[in-house]
Formats: structure tokens, sequence, C-alpha cells
């Protein structure tokens, strides 16, 4: 249906032009008195659609970021359901009488001292709720050694005892580390953005170069952050993964960041 106030505007220009047109043609004053009235109305009705327009658009605007909003709560929403999701299949998986043995040894890989790669996911949703709760960051930072792959199981677990024993030294209380399979070790880092995991992993690799055996045993990692990089645990883990692919690939003995999430 036509919008009243387009059709008084419309129609009081055109009865402004015609009169105008006739006012000059005869001569006659009152014609030309009625064409300016009909432009003033015309005018004022157009001065109407433009503030009605001017609001719409405004209305519009205001909906979109509203609705950006909202998706990005329900994304949020979504991470949570599947990081309890995943929490409790973890659970499920390590078993009553293993939770029941996180605060001895055996909670503990010989190898590295540090955690055993089964808690891995568990404290990565535990940091992340944590870091949604308090609205803070917290970074993962996935470390490889670098050209291990043939050796012998040996000086593997060897080489894992050293870049564990630097691990645990280089990083804060606060955080937490795990043996990750047989050449890698996950860190979880509490209240850290990305710049300063990146630092953090940094410093693991150059204490690492520093030391007696720096020149044979060197260190290739992935860092990614909440909330930069992903909004869920398990994503975060995925993203760090890449970071550490994008450091392999580019000749490792590197720190890769991941990019931000779209």
């Amino acid at each position: 249906m036509e919008d009243p106030r387009l059709l008084v505007a419309v129609s009081g220009g055109l009865a402004a032009l015609a009169a105008g047109a006739v006012g000059v043609a005869t001569g006659t004053a009152a014609l030309a008195v009625v064409a300016g009235a009909a432009g003033v109305i015309a005018a004022v009705a157009g001065v109407a659609l433009g503030a009605e327009a001017r609001r719409n658009g405004d209305q519009l605007g205001q909906a979109e970021d509203e609705l950006r909003s909202m998706r990005r709560e329900l994304a949020s929403i979504n991470a949570v359901l599947q990081e309890e999701s995943s929490r409790r299949a973890a659970v499920d998986e390590l078993g009553p009488s293993d939770i029941g043995r996180d605060r001895n040894e055996k909670a503990f890989d010989h190898a590295t001292g540090l955690y055993d790669e089964r808690y891995f996911a568990v404290l990565v949703q535990q940091h992340v709720a944590a870091a949604r709760r308090s609205l803070r960051p917290v970074s993962v930072v996935i470390f490889e050694i670098d050209s291990m792959g043939e050796a012998d199981a040996d000086t593997r677990q060897q080489a894992l005892g050293v870049v564990g024993d630097v691990v645990r030294r280089t990083l804060r209380e606060s955080d937490a580390a795990c043996r990750l399979g047989d050449l890698m070790v996950g860190a979880i880092l509490e209240d850290t953005p990305e710049a300063g995991a990146v630092w953090a992993a940094e410093r693991v690799r150059g204490t690492l170069l520093a030391s007696p055996i720096g020149d044979a045993l060197t260190l290739s990692a992935g860092v990614a952050c909440y909330p930069t990089h992903a909004l869920g645990a398990a994503e975060l883990v995925h993203q760090a993964s890449c970071a550490l692919d994008e450091a392999r690939s580019r000749g490792r003995d590197r720190v890769e960041l991941a990019p931000e999430a779209s």
C-alpha cells in the first residue's frame, strides 16, 4: 500500500509545477501563491519521509547488531554444551577409580613429570569454563620435539623427559601441562592472551636451546587463545594443532600463532 506522505509529496510537487506553469503563462498572481503553497506541502512531506527513512535505517542497523550478538551468544552456548558433553565422555572413559587417583602420582606421566595425556581435554575444558565465567583469556600451546620421528622409544622418552623438565621450570605454577603422545606436550596458560602465550612458548623454546643439548633438540609450537581464536575447548585445541602444523611446515624450531576466528 502506498505511503500517504509519499502521495502528498508527489501530488504537491505536481500541483506546484502545474500551478506555476499556468501562473507564468497567464500572469496570474493567485496561481503563483497556489504553486508556492503546494511546494511547501511537498517539501514538508518530503522532510517527513526523509526522517522516517533515517529512523528505519537506524532501526535496521540496530536489528543487525542485535542479530550478530545473538549469533555469537548462541555459538558460545553451543560451545558450552559441547564442552560439557566432552567432559562427561572423558570422565566416563577414565572411570571413578582413575578420577580418585587425581591427587597422587598416578595422575602424572613418569617420563615428563607432567599430567598424563588422559587429563588434557578435561583440564582445557575446566580452564576455558573458568575463563568464560571471569571474562579472562586462556591460551593453549602445543609443543612438539623436532626431527625425532625415527628415533627409538628410549631416545624419545629421554627427549620428552628433558622437555618436560624445561616446561615445568619455565611455566608458572598456575599453568598446567600434559604429555601428549610420544613427542608432544600440551600447556594451558591461565589468564594469558595470545601475545603472552607466544612469549611463554618462546621462553620454553629458548630455555631448551640454551641447555647443553640445545643443538640436538629443538621444539616447534602452535598457540591458540580463547576467545580470539575459538570459543570452545575442543576448537581451541584444534586451532593450536593447526598452528603447530604451520610451524612445522615453515621449517620447524619456531612458534606460530593461530589465525583469528572469523
